[in-house]
């Protein structure tokens, strides 16, 4: 039995690699988005199509797998930002993760309370979760669709530090819904001491990992080998070490630890970037492939009209009002503004943190929910397979028709 599990997990493990590879040679090819491919083979291979992906198959150790490989995508998007280029876009970035994070918060939560009649906690547990646009879903667009670097930036920055934060607020909700006898300020210590940690464990990381890399002799053979080789432990260990003490205080750690790196001037540093992109690509297969294939349509039906509705107001009214309120005066011309309001895909963090909600509601008691545990993953699901497939699938076709891309410039 043991080793026709094996054989599984190998057999696994062989297909989203190869289905991976092959994601990133179509979007190249047809210049679209990895993410849609990605999606499109997960549902193929997952139970609602060939059944070669289950949850046994899986097993238990998903949720580690998907936040560690989170981590890495994080740290790989905080890496590549370079300060100067937030520097230029920082009063949009600024409003894009306080202001525009609010008004999508506040927005989604009311929309599903209205339209699902979902409680209180499972809306703004919701709302919360999809505030986070990410950058598993924004880098893979900016490869394929060349806008001016002031908006690229933009929609880099906001989706990793929304994503970062999303996390750590649905958690922090998600806690108050099992110790309601918290007061008002306890929700706000939850959150900073989670950000707090995950911003120190960064700090730490990083230093010995520039430490290492800048002030240790190492051959010259094998100095650039070990240059990647460190950043990447350095990407693992910073979460891991944060996630140990608080939950998803680990995501804000390898954001941290890959900004802090990225900014410094680091030997073989452009080996390392290359390096990261490559293992980012091979992670983002597995974590987007394994999730579709999880998806049952089920429940995704059984959110009818007023699960679509939801997500044209996401779309359509939310996102272009965060967006919108929040570019007021930074320089941004009208189709650019209007761009960015139609490219807000939902991606990894989301799904993932739905999935450990959705199993602790089915299986704990306190804080048991069967109906919150199925309307939280069925409209979390809708909003990311909807937008993956309409924002990102035809983010290059919107681009084109708004006139916004580099080439314009």
């Amino acid at each position: 039995m043991s080793i026709h599990v094996s054989l599984d997990a190998v057999a696994l493990i062989a297909a989203i690699v190869g289905l991976g590879v092959t994601a990133q040679f179509l979007a190249a090819k047809y210049r679209v988005p990895s993410v849609l491919f990605l999606i499109l083979m997960g549902v193929a291979i997952g139970p609602e199509g060939l059944g070669l992906i289950t949850p046994a198959v899986v097993g238990d150790a998903l949720s580690t797998i998907v936040g560690v490989s989170v981590a890495i995508i994080i740290f790989e998007g905080t890496f590549r930002l370079e300060y100067e280029a937030i520097w230029k876009t920082s009063k949009a970035v600024s409003r894009m993760i306080t202001v525009g994070a609010v008004i999508a918060f506040v927005g989604t939560a009311l929309t599903v309370r209205l339209l699902l009649g979902a409680s209180w906690d499972i809306a703004f547990l919701i709302g919360a979760l999809l505030v986070a646009t990410g950058p598993t879903v924004i880098a893979p667009i900016l490869a394929v669709v060349p806008v001016r670097e002031e908006v690229a930036t933009t929609l880099e920055v906001e989706g990793i530090v929304n994503d970062v934060t999303a996390a750590v607020l649905a958690v922090v909700l998600f806690k108050a819904m099992t110790a309601r006898q918290l007061a008002p300020g306890g929700y706000v210590w939850l959150f900073v001491q989670r950000l707090a940690l995950g911003v120190v464990v960064g700090f730490v990381v990083a230093g010995v990992v520039w430490y290492l890399l800048a002030q240790v002799e190492q051959p010259s053979e094998t100095a650039p080998q070990t240059a990647r080789l460190v950043a990447l432990a350095g990407a693992v260990i910073a979460f891991a070490a944060a996630d140990s003490v608080f939950s998803e205080a680990g995501i804000v750690a390898a954001a941290t630890s890959g900004f802090i790196l990225g900014s410094l001037e680091l030997p073989h540093q452009e080996a390392i970037r290359q390096f990261m992109r490559d293992v980012t690509l091979l992670v983002l297969a597995f974590v987007f492939i394994t999730l579709a294939a999880l998806l049952e349509f089920a429940e995704l039906l059984a959110l009818g009209v007023a699960g679509l509705a939801v997500v044209a107001v996401l779309m359509v009214v939310i996102r272009p009002l965060a967006v919108f309120v929040s570019t007021v005066g930074v320089g941004f011309t009208p189709s650019e503004r209007l761009f960015v309001s139609f490219v807000g895909p939902r991606g990894i963090i989301p799904a993932s943190v739905a999935t450990l909600f959705a199993v602790r509601l089915l299986t704990e008691a306190p804080p048991s929910d069967p109906s919150g545990a199925h309307l939280l993953l069925g409209t979390v699901f809708l909003v990311i397979l909807v937008t993956v497939v309409v924002e990102a699938g035809f983010a290059r076709q919107i681009a084109g028709v708004l006139g916004v891309t580099e080439a314009e410039y």
